[in-house]
């Protein structure tokens, strides 16, 4: 128990140093005019493209889910529950895995946002799903359970097409409703959570098994 408080601990400081660290870059910049920045941000509206990355929302959820589990303040049981860590694992593995081969090999960084973007997109993931497996109680998961898995994701791509509907600005080009309709928007979406859904899977099986080796 001391070694997964102690490594929950350690994933509050990565994900918060990563976090930290993205900001302190894409604040600025979106402050200003430039070449890929056209017009100026107030701290409000930056404060909201900040957080319309999933990249950024999964990342603040986990070290939400380390909070809880260390402090157990009650305000915070909801991210305590089997279900919602789970569903935490499933989509910072589509975090991990989209960026590594849909964004990484087009995308060029160095310096401080390289570091971030590590921290982000490979080692607070790698360290969640370790502590997910070594560190929370197995054998409560069930098949039912994976709608509600999926659910944060289909809430993310409610607020982000009801936001680009408004300012016409998306995230990520597979949420782009202007660029690829709907429809194709729609076509995106259903293969992201199909991925999510097997991710799901192996995540609730792998908790049943672990559950019987615990308990026998």
């Amino acid at each position: 128990m001391r070694i997964a408080l102690a490594w929950a601990g350690a994933g509050v400081a990565v994900g918060a140093a990563g976090l930290v660290i993205d900001a302190s870059l894409i604040f600025p910049s979106m402050s200003v005019v430039s070449p890929t920045n056209p017009v100026a941000r107030s701290f409000l509206d930056t404060f909201v493209y900040f957080w319309t990355y999933f990249t950024h929302l999964t990342n603040l959820w986990l070290v939400v889910c380390y909070l809880a589990w260390i402090t157990e303040w009650r305000w915070l049981s909801l991210f305590r529950r089997t279900t919602m860590l789970a569903s935490a694992a499933a989509f910072i593995t589509l975090v991990m895995l989209f960026y590594h081969f849909m964004l990484a090999p087009y995308i060029r960084m160095e310096g401080a946002l390289l570091v971030a973007t590590y921290m982000l997109h490979y080692i607070a993931p790698v360290m969640y799903l370790v502590w997910w497996v070594f560190g929370v109680p197995h054998g409560r998961l069930t098949w039912s359970r994976l709608p509600l898995i999926l659910l944060p994701g289909v809430l993310y791509i409610v607020w982000v097409l009801l936001r680009g509907a408004v300012v016409n600005e998306y995230p990520y080009d597979i949420l782009d409703a202007g660029q690829n309709g709907y429809a194709g928007v729609a076509i995106g979406v259903l293969i992201l959570l199909v991925a999510v859904a097997i991710f799901a899977a192996i995540l609730i099986g792998t908790d049943k098994l672990l559950g019987r080796r615990r308990g026998s």
